[in-house]
């Protein structure tokens, strides 16, 4: 594991811009001494965001302009036309030439994929990039993917989408022999699209893959799967309606202690669990996603994403960058492959 890691940060992406993605990053170099950071954007509305940090931050910073920002509705291929010189551009491009370890954006998902995938290229043996995070559960957390890099993943990608996961969180969460589930509308073999059934016996024909058949939407929550694989239509709606529901379900008890006197007082009786609950439920908390499978780190953030959810994203940015993860998968990648031929 890397003792130091510098980071690329896009300080335009996201609703927000660098009054949540400067302002976050100056609170996790306060929390992460060994970490450094090169920020790309307009310079101007990056320096105001900056005088808000100690000398000792801003010496680990290091600024470079640009004045050319993805859109929400860029279409990737006009970017990769136009934008290159982007903020987004150039903080995935300081990735390609070894100048950082990792980049972060909050911006327009197709264009960081199509600009991750001409700049780095993918990993061996894997033909597209999934986007992967993290779901809460009653066990810990579970992977899954993809969560909309790929609207419709073949059956030999969602093989290779789970040979990525797999690998992941054996080196992440040192989980000795992962199961991996595929996300089905239903548990019976029968169910499922064609591509599904073939990606199921592509997965029971690889001995190396701990698959244990298909899992429903409710079942990610419940633990029995340490990875979940998906294509990204599924996997981009199962996301948004588990932060939909956790924000909800937050509104609601907070509502409901405002109301009622005697929930007000089981609160102050029970506050640590409440509190415990809540954070459980923060969808914040689960924010960054890894564009697995690319010759580099690149993370994604939520464009609406506030400092606390741009800070949880920037730990897994660093986190991803201390273990290397591409240098340490493509070995893994490699064996696996010349085991498959053989």
């Amino acid at each position: 594991m890397a003792s130091s890691v510098r980071i690329a940060v896009d300080a335009m992406g996201g609703e927000f811009g660098p009054s949540v993605t400067v302002s976050a990053l100056i609170n996790s170099l306060k929390r992460h001494p060994n970490v450094e950071a090169d920020l790309f954007g307009n310079k101007a509305a990056i320096a105001v965001e900056l005088n808000h940090a100690s000398s000792q931050v801003k010496n680990r910073i290091s600024v470079y302009h640009s004045d050319i920002e993805v859109c929400d509705n860029d279409k990737p291929s006009t970017v990769l036309r136009n934008k290159k010189d982007s903020s987004m551009g150039l903080a995935i491009n300081a990735v390609a030439t070894r100048q950082v370890d990792a980049c972060i954006s909050a911006g327009n998902t197709g264009a960081l994929m199509a600009l991750g995938l001409i700049n780095l290229k993918t990993l061996p043996g894997i033909s597209r990039p999934a986007i992967c995070t993290t779901f809460p559960t009653v066990e810990g957390r579970t992977y899954v993917l993809d969560l909309g890099a790929n609207i419709h993943s073949s059956a030999g990608q969602l093989h290779e989408f789970a040979i990525l996961a797999d690998l992941t969180a054996r080196l992440l969460d040192n989980i000795g022999n992962p199961t991996v589930r595929l996300l089905n509308v239903g548990v019976e073999d029968i169910k499922g699209s064609e591509e599904l059934q073939q990606a199921s016996l592509l997965l029971e024909g690889d001995s190396s893959i701990n698959y244990v058949g298909f899992i429903e939407g409710d079942g990610i929550f419940e633990g029995i799967a340490d990875i979940v694989v998906c294509d990204g239509f599924s996997g981009n709606i199962a996301l948004k309606t588990t932060e939909g529901f956790a924000n909800m379900i937050s509104v609601i008890l907070e509502d409901l202690v405002k109301k009622n006197w005697l929930a007000r007082l089981v609160l102050g009786v029970f506050s640590r669990s409440f509190k415990d609950l809540k954070n459980r439920l923060d969808p914040s908390l689960y924010n960054g996603a890894y564009l697995l499978g690319l010759d580099g780190v690149v993370v994604k953030s939520h464009g609406s994403a506030s400092r606390k959810a741009f800070g949880h994203a920037l730990d897994v940015a660093i986190e991803a960058a201390a273990h290397n993860l591409p240098k340490a998968l493509t070995p893994l990648l490699q064996a696996k492959l010349i085991d498959t031929t053989n």
